[in-house]
């Protein structure tokens, strides 16, 4: 194992290991180095957190900045749900919910200086319930921090659920060390595999895992050489646990407990990047009262809306064979009759334009309906035609009451259900509180967010309040079925969301929000999720430049932090450093 890291894989380091990611967060502090290169004229396609840095950069740089963006809002997958004079989601008007972006890692450092740049409120993102003692506590807006400058999260208490094969356990029941978890979740297992499922994944990954903490610059090669045609669930099947495989009942716990089972025929590497990020000691942050105050605070502080031209879908992007210029064609992609020939004028005057260069940062799923002229590189074509982009459905509820922590004692993190709705999220913010509260009540990836899709909101409303009242009644072995009956009635009546109410009025719904980033318009989909090879195959092609070297791209796709802002950002500055035509930095 000799191979050394390529500078394109920096993504995969951790921070301190990562010069690149280093240099790009002095880049953000003081701005891109000086260049010798001529001021530009620079087009960029979208107004997500990519767009809206690299514009910030290069601007800062001296360029001239167009930002072209489809939707009428900017942002892009950070969304939040909130009452607005349009559309009324919630019946307390002071609380939101995530549509996209929910949590931050401490460890993304280039994300948290932007944050702490905007001064947006921040505080601990539970992924895990604790003790109300905990969970009201000042730590969590101001946590502490041990000698390496983790931040020490609060134990984790047990009390969330697990309600799988029509068992009902809590976690801490679950997690108990010699706990029998065959007669707890009644899945089969063999006698040597009668344990967590944390157990079972990370005897399987164990030992990759020790490589990487031990030296990732050339643990990585060796992984990707060695398992980049890997799906999940072949690497899971070809595992030998002294001298036994796996069993399928075994493979199966794994994917439903550790939220696998959807992406099983996916890479296996994608797999094991996000069990490097979501895991028992990560700590993560919210931005209180919604992720996109993030956004538009670093929208508003960089004055962005002077160079950002909204309801704007691209349909044609080449290259002048006469000028060697930069060219779009535009329509609107909506019709709003108060701006309607503001819009057709920008229309027009979109296609009359020219730019020197252009930063792409919209997804490749998006991208793939535009005409492009000339011609961009094979591989090129190839990623933009066949990169995976993931399904992510998320479903909310408001209830008058937070009864989860005053029935159940949980404060924070999620429960897991084979049901629908998969895994459930507790609010982390307003904690202890009285009044009510709005819970993720479902979060569901790739098949497991596909089921939901075809439904109505209506429809996701009724089906999601049904299984939220199933996992969160007694469950009492001594309980009847009447009496469940009841318990369930009573969490359903302390919702918002009446099904009986709305049932004819399914326009007007309040006390619920919904979304399907794979049927918006403008995502097709919650982000590049890879197939076993694609890393490989597509990655450098996907960051490289286009039309001799004044086409960029950006967008969580052109990073390794696939659907993490930080992923984003880190692609925007590689962008950015090569429109201003700097040296990329390099990994030592």
């Amino acid at each position: 194992m000799t191979a050394t890291l390529d500078n394109a894989y920096h993504g995969l380091l951790p921070f301190d290991q990562d010069q690149i990611s280093q240099a790009y967060l002095t880049y953000l502090e003081n701005g891109l180095p000086v260049s010798e290169a001529p001021c530009k004229n620079i087009l960029i396609v979208g107004c997500g957190i990519s767009g809206m840095v690299s514009a910030t950069l290069l601007r800062k740089a001296g360029h001239t900045v167009t930002i072209v963006e489809a939707n009428t809002r900017v942002g892009g997958r950070i969304k939040t749900f909130r009452n607005t004079e349009a559309k009324t989601y919630f019946e307390d008007s002071s609380l939101s919910g995530e549509a996209g972006a929910m949590r931050i890692p401490d460890m993304h450092k280039l994300v948290q200086f932007l944050i702490d740049q905007t001064g947006v409120n921040k505080q601990i993102f539970l992924n895990k319930t604790v003790s109300k003692a905990d969970a009201t506590s000042d730590k969590i807006d101001n946590p502490d921090r041990d000698e390496n400058d983790n931040i020490i999260l609060p134990t984790a208490s047990g009390k969330n659920f697990l309600h799988v094969n029509y068992k009902h356990v809590s976690r801490g029941e679950y997690d108990a060390e010699g706990a029998d978890v065959n007669a707890m979740l009644n899945f089969n297992l063999n006698e040597n595999e009668n344990t967590q499922s944390s157990v079972l994944l990370d005897n399987a990954i164990g030992a990759l895992t020790k490589m990487v903490d031990e030296d990732p610059k050339t643990a990585w090669p060796y992984i990707i050489d060695t398992y980049g045609e890997y799906s999940m669930r072949r690497f899971l099947t070809e595992y030998v646990h002294n001298n036994e495989s796996y069993s399928e009942n075994a493979i199966e716990m794994i994917g439903v407990i550790e939220n696998l089972a959807s992406r099983m025929s996916y890479s296996f590497i994608q797999s094991f990047i996000e069990l490097a990020i979501i895991k028992p000691d990560t700590a993560f942050w919210l931005i209180k009262g919604g992720t996109d105050l993030f956004s538009t605070a670093y929208y508003k502080q960089n004055d962005l809306s002077n160079v950002t031209l909204t309801n704007q879908t691209l349909t044609n992007l080449y290259k002048d064979d006469k000028t060697g210029k930069v060219r779009i064609t535009t329509k609107m992609s909506k019709v709003i009759e108060p701006r309607r020939e503001q819009d057709m004028a920008i229309t027009d005057e979109l296609a009359e334009r020219e730019w020197d260069e252009v930063i792409v940062t919209i997804p490749f799923t998006s991208f793939r309906t535009v005409h492009i002229w000339p011609e961009f590189s094979q591989r090129k074509r190839q990623a933009i035609r066949e990169l995976h982009y993931d399904a992510a459905t998320k479903v909310l509820l408001e209830f008058r009451e937070r009864f989860w922590e005053t029935e159940n004692d949980i404060y924070g993190g999620g429960s897991n259900t084979d049901l629908i709705n998969r895994y459930m999220y507790y609010p982390s913010e307003r904690m202890g509180s009285t009044g009510g509260g709005v819970m993720l009540v479902s979060y569901a990836w790739a098949d497991d967010a596909q089921k939901w899709d075809p439904m109505s909101h209506y429809d996701r409303y009724c089906y999601a309040l049904e299984n939220v009242a199933v996992t969160h009644a007694i469950h009492s072995a001594d309980a009847s079925y009447e009496e469940r009956l009841i318990a369930q009635k009573k969490i359903k009546d302390l919702c918002v969301f009446e099904p009986a109410k709305y049932a004819d009025d399914q326009d007007n719904i309040v006390g619920a929000a919904s979304v399907s980033w794979m049927k918006n318009p403008y995502a097709f989909g919650e982000a590049a999720i890879y197939y076993p090879g694609q890393l490989k195959l597509f990655h450098k092609s996907i960051i490289s430049s286009e039309w001799d070297g004044i086409a960029h791209f950006a967008g969580e796709h052109a990073s390794l932090k696939h659907a993490w802002i930080e992923g984003a950002i880190e692609s925007a500055l590689n962008a950015a450093l090569l429109a201003n035509e700097n040296p990329l930095p390099v990994l030592s």
